[in-house]
């Protein structure tokens, strides 16, 4: 027990002259002065007080919240709510008398109302606004800003760039003004004007910034088709209704037409798209005087470099357009581009991928002749290009052979060659030649062999052409019935046409 309370005495005594000691060496330390500058922060009578609010009509953060507020007061007028009511097809299978292929299944009709936007751009009643709002449409409506309601007497349509113009017989109207989606900067602040998802929302604006530009990657070629992809990426909201409304600058310019969103849940999740102003005005000058848009056209078949591609050619990354087929008559050909070229820059402007230097060539006019940089065996060559226009039956073709690809297979003529390997009769239909893993075809076990007989109750398919002309009848999103025949037995597989968005 003694021992105890001495050793508990013995760490007293060591503690206390530890604080003793501690005492006398921080006495002699110098500490700064703080009382001045406490006495700097002394709330002195009658004082100004800083404006913390932004309220001050002079201060930074009222001059940008001004800014916003006059913006959507001047342009929301020039914004208009577009209601489109179309018919949507919807093929039923027919029971028990499916052996009666002539009248193989019924086809019931169903109306629906698309909400969209638009935005006005000529005092006497054009309208920009997006191809899927209005594709297909019988009975397409316009709501100013005013409330005033007008019927559409004219719609041309542009599905490559998913860009229309609708016209109102009206004068006099808020024409918006036009910008240059060129001069946008990454991070520049930008406002959407639209209608998000029904009428009870017209008239809605948000904000944001300009993500990316020249967005080409997306939507995956079995979803875009032949579109022309090169975005205005950026964060202000874009939700379902918003489609064909206004992108504008802080100078309130229009700089692009609102267009998709990339969400998993169907609403805004910070990534919306635009069709920059730039090519959504040339294709509405060329479908105004032409009643058509005249693209350029170039003639080569192109892919992205990868990293091993871009290593094997010396490249420091991947960038740019390699060539993989040169069409006979081009103007491609007749430059002088050959297989395996690699297309780096046109008229100086560097090129980052094929999607790239599509968007670039399509805007281009025919008969102008522009520059392109390859490099070639290790070499930079600078080729002259005189760009043409695209033919139409090009354009056909294009379009058909992507329809086929939208389901995820290839479809191909029956020749008298195809029909021995796969032991077929001639002429019952299309032969399905390959299906893509994890496509629509796939996943309704189309196979390789199958054959296409049938689109829909009126369209017998006997070639490729018979099978795209009568998908020309469906919109996106629609139902169809395909009837096929595998060996000695028919099937019938229902699909539905991609959408964009």
């Amino acid at each position: 027990m003694k021992k105890r309370l001495l050793r508990i005495a013995y760490d007293m005594t060591l503690l206390i002259g530890g604080f003793l000691i501690a005492g006398l060496l921080f006495s002699n330390v110098q500490w700064p002065e703080i009382s001045l500058a406490a006495e700097e922060y002394t709330p002195v009578a009658n004082a100004p007080k800083p404006d913390v609010t932004g309220k001050s009509a002079d201060s930074p953060i009222a001059a940008l919240n001004n800014t916003f507020v006059n913006i959507a007061d001047r342009v929301t007028p020039s914004v208009v709510t577009i209601k489109t009511k179309r018919v949507i097809k919807q093929p039923q299978m027919p029971a028990p008398m499916r052996q009666f292929f002539d009248d193989f299944f019924e086809q019931r009709d169903m109306r629906n109302t698309v909400l969209g936007s638009g935005v006005i751009v000529k005092e006497n009643g054009y309208i920009l606004t997006n191809n899927h709002v209005v594709a297909r449409g019988e009975e397409i409506t316009v709501k100013l800003n005013n409330g005033k309601e007008y019927q559409a007497e004219e719609v041309l349509t542009d599905s490559r760039t998913d860009i229309a113009v609708i016209k109102i017989d009206a004068e006099g109207l808020d024409a918006i003004e036009i910008g240059d989606s060129s001069e946008l900067r990454v991070g520049e602040w930008v406002l959407a004007l639209g209608n998000p998802f029904d009428e009870n929302l017209q008239h809605s604006v948000t904000a944001g910034i300009v993500s990316a530009k020249g967005r080409t990657d997306v939507f995956s070629r079995r979803q875009a088709g032949d579109l022309i992809q090169n975005f205005i990426q950026t964060d202000a909201a874009i939700n379902p209704g918003n489609s064909g409304g206004a992108l504008v600058n802080l100078y309130g310019q229009l700089v692009g037409i609102n267009t998709a969103i990339a969400s998993r849940s169907g609403g805004n999740q910070g990534i919306g798209f635009a069709v920059p102003i730039n090519m959504a005005t040339d294709v509405m000058n060329d479908l105004i005087q032409h009643g058509k848009v005249v693209r350029g056209y170039l003639g080569v078949y192109m892919q992205p470099v990868d990293n091993e591609i871009a290593k094997a050619m010396g490249l420091d990354r991947p960038h740019g357009a390699m060539v993989n087929k040169v069409a006979e008559g081009s103007p491609a050909a007749e430059a002088g581009l050959k297989v395996k070229d690699l297309i780096t820059a046109v008229d100086g402007d560097p090129i980052q991928n094929p999607g790239n230097l599509q968007s670039r060539i399509t805007q281009m006019d025919p008969g102008e002749q522009h520059k392109l940089t390859v490099i070639r065996d290790g070499e930079k060559k600078t080729l002259a290009v005189t760009i043409d226009e695209v033919p139409e039956d090009m354009e056909q073709q294009q379009a058909s052979a992507q329809a086929a690809k939208n389901f995820g297979m290839t479809l191909r003529n029956v020749t008298p060659e195809l029909a021995d390997k796969f032991d077929l009769p001639v002429q019952t239909g299309v032969l399905v030649a390959e299906v893509q893993r994890g496509s629509q075809a796939a996943e309704k076990n189309i196979r390789q062999g199958d054959i296409v007989t049938h689109v829909g109750r009126q369209h017998p398919v006997k070639t490729v052409a018979d099978f795209k002309q009568a998908l020309r009848e469906y919109d996106p999103g629609d139902s169809i019935i395909l009837r096929l025949m595998r060996g000695d037995n028919l099937f019938f597989v229902g699909l539905t046409i991609p959408t964009q968005e």
